[in-house]
């Protein structure tokens, strides 16, 4: 129960990064932005919002994803697992 949480936990951090206006990882990427660059993403948020529904519509969210998911938790669990064995 606990991994799946994380699984779903750390599928939805990695989604928010994605660099699509309604998602968290736009405002991020804002930041690094050079301003040309950043009035261009600005006036084309209408763009970028038909690209976020096709992608999160279409199966192509879990083909960007699921690798990035799978390495995380993958890591997570090496990464307990080697602290379980410090103390069996």
């Amino acid at each position: 129960m606990v991994l799946y949480g994380a699984v779903i936990n750390v599928g939805l951090g990695v989604f928010n990064l994605i660099p699509l206006p309604p998602l968290d990882g736009s405002k991020i990427l804002m930041a690094f932005l050079p301003y040309n660059a950043k009035r261009w993403f600005e006036n084309h948020t209408n763009l970028f919002y038909i690209i976020f529904i096709v992608i999160w519509i279409t199966p192509i969210s879990s083909m960007i994803i699921s690798p990035i998911i799978n390495a995380i938790t993958n890591g997570i669990g090496a990464l307990v697992g080697s602290v379980f064995s410090l103390f069996v």
